[in-house]
């Protein structure tokens, strides 16, 4: 439980830079409305940055009924802090550039939790920053007079001695179809029918339409995969569109697996393998459904890091994909959670430098899964190549890999080594900035974050909804290629979106529910007050009540203040 005043240390700052784990986590308690009474109270400036929407647009995408006061919560804030000009963007979602221009402001103070990503990311990065930090932990708020003293006092997690127990928590009772299993200490499923088997166990329809069961084989579930099963189940990720376990299943009170939604569709793997595959199963698609498509991948591993998880066995054949907007993250009882370490992954889509390591030896960092994300962005956009698949190369991919034979250049001078099949299109119609970080990544060995693979992914998907491009081959799956898929007419759609913005335009605005409230210091219409990340402009807005306005005629008289969006987040 939080304690009363919980940030009443912060009342001394200018600016709070704030992260967008404390909406998420705070968003279902008093002590939420107590942080928007310190804003309110002591006129403290609230800086965030673009990975504060990234995360925003990632919980609510997913669904989950556990996040349902996180909207309301931030609808709270913005309402709070935009009539009175004190929320600011920090245009970036890279997390040394971020430090670098907070360290710009003014007597501010860093308030993230211990288990954010943002949290992990200093840790694991070291920035230097000259502010203090506040980080909420479940007992109460501490702050901290530099990052070193944070990082000190928040060590990089050991692995679990766990890992080290090679013994199995086995008898001979095997559960079967027939059989009743528990959960819950009482609650009874029935096993009514055999879906799938595999080397590590059997899944099983069961009498509750909502949930299959997986039923582990014989020396199989080790004392490391048991505690990583019940740490998964108290995440409470009930999102249906994780194959996540959701209760801890036993059979004559031994332990034999566990309960999870049941995914639909195909594996990716079987749907991004070259053109014939896809054009087969998905005919009408174009570039904005690949699009979509990595959008909602990239969101739900992103979900994931949120909650303390690291998938480490990121691949196509861990994800079922039902529609462009509807995928299934499965087999996620590999995964690593807290230090708990995932014992498994695949070479062609892990770091090199974790290469020939014991994956269950170690607990993984947000940039060793940073790779397999970008690894994971080039094989949808190129519908399953390998970035390092190579026409004329290496007797092996594992040798172009080490030697980072990216076959692609930037100014499209070389395309002799691009594998045939249309790939070379492909990556001449990407927008610069894709092509820029895939480079960087592949060619280069530069490392982006998550979160801002799914920022530059939006940003292209964004482009194409709005059919910024002229050329129609920009929207095809495979451009300048004589394969049968859909064209686009570019002038007759932009005419439909014109005319769909122009009917929006003349809709009338619904009747408030509640009566408006006036201010004499109303918003420019601008989203934010301050050039936020731009050369010196970026400096925080004083909280200055007798400061005289510029005209005082026209702050004599109050001023409704625009209905506005942040961001386009509402």
């Amino acid at each position: 439980m939080f304690k009363k005043a919980m940030f009443e240390g912060l009342s001394k700052y200018l600016s709070i830079v704030l992260d967008y784990s404390v909406v998420w986590e705070c968003s279902n308690g008093v002590w939420f409305d107590e942080l928007l009474n310190l804003f309110n109270d002591y006129g403290i400036d609230c800086y965030v940055n673009d990975t504060f929407k990234v995360l925003h647009k990632c919980v609510t995408a997913q669904q989950d009924p556990k996040d349902k006061y996180v909207q309301p919560s931030m609808r709270s804030l913005m309402q709070s802090l935009l009539p009175t000009n004190k929320l600011h963007l920090i245009n970036t979602c890279n997390t040394e550039r971020f430090i670098e221009l907070v360290n710009e402001l003014d007597f501010s103070v860093l308030l993230t939790t211990k288990n954010s990503i943002l949290f992990k990311r200093l840790i694991e990065k070291k920035p230097v920053y000259n502010h203090d930090v506040a980080i909420l932990f479940p007992t109460g708020l501490k702050i901290y007079s530099s990052m070193q003293e944070m990082i000190d006092d928040n060590p990089p997690p050991k692995l679990s001695n766990l890992a080290k127990i090679d013994s199995f928590l086995d008898t001979d009772a095997r559960a079967n179809i027939g059989d009743i299993v528990n959960y819950n200490g009482g609650e009874r499923l029935t096993l009514e029918k055999r879906l799938s088997g595999g080397a590590e166990g059997m899944v099983f329809l069961t009498d509750n339409s909502k949930l299959v069961a997986k039923i582990y084989h014989k020396g199989v579930i080790t004392p490391l995969r048991w505690a990583k099963l019940k740490k998964l189940t108290e995440l409470n990720i009930t999102s249906p569109h994780f194959c996540a376990p959701q209760h801890l299943l036993y059979f004559r009170n031994v332990p034999v697996g566990y309960t999870m939604f049941i995914g639909k569709g195909t594996t990716l793997s079987n749907v991004f393998d070259g053109p014939d595959a896809i054009l087969e199963q998905y005919p009408d698609w174009t570039r904005l459904d690949v699009c979509e498509t990595l959008l909602s991948l990239i969101g739900k591993y992103i979900y994931l890091h949120m909650h303390d998880v690291v998938a480490g066995d990121i691949q196509l054949k861990n994800a079922l994909i039902e529609s462009s907007n509807s995928q299934y993250l499965i087999d996620m009882d590999s995964v690593q959670v807290g230090n708990l370490p995932c014992p498994v992954g695949t070479e062609e889509f892990t770091d090199p430098k974790l290469w020939g390591r014991d994956f269950a030896g170690f607990v993984r960092t947000l940039e060793d899964e940073d790779y397999s994300i970008a690894m994971l962005v080039f094989s949808v956009l190129f519908c399953g190549l390998h970035p390092y698949a190579t026409r004329n190369g290496a007797e092996t991919l594992r040798e172009e890999i080490l030697n980072k034979n990216f076959p692609y250049t930037l100014d499209n001078s070389e395309t002799e080594h691009i594998p045939l099949g249309g790939y070379v299109h492909i990556w001449e119609y990407l927008p610069d900035y894709l092509r820029k970080m895939l480079y960087r990544t592949f060619k280069e060995g530069k490392s982006y974050e998550a979160v801002c693979w799914r920022d530059a992914v939006q940003q292209y998907m964004t482009e194409l909804e709005n059919f910024k491009y002229d050329d129609p081959e920009a929207y095809k799956l495979f451009p300048c290629e004589d394969y049968k898929q859909i064209s686009i007419n570019v002038e007759e759609y932009r005419a439909k979106l014109a005319e769909a913005k122009e009917q929006t335009n003349k809709a009338p605005e619904p009747k408030p529910k509640f009566e408006k409230k006036t201010f004499n210091n109303v918003p420019s219409g601008r989203f934010v007050s301050s050039s936020v990340g731009e050369s010196s402009s970026f400096r925080p807005v004083k909280y200055d009540d007798d400061k005289p306005a510029k005209n005082d005629a026209a702050a004599a008289m109050p001023t409704p203040a625009p209905k506005k969006k942040f961001f386009g987040l509402f």
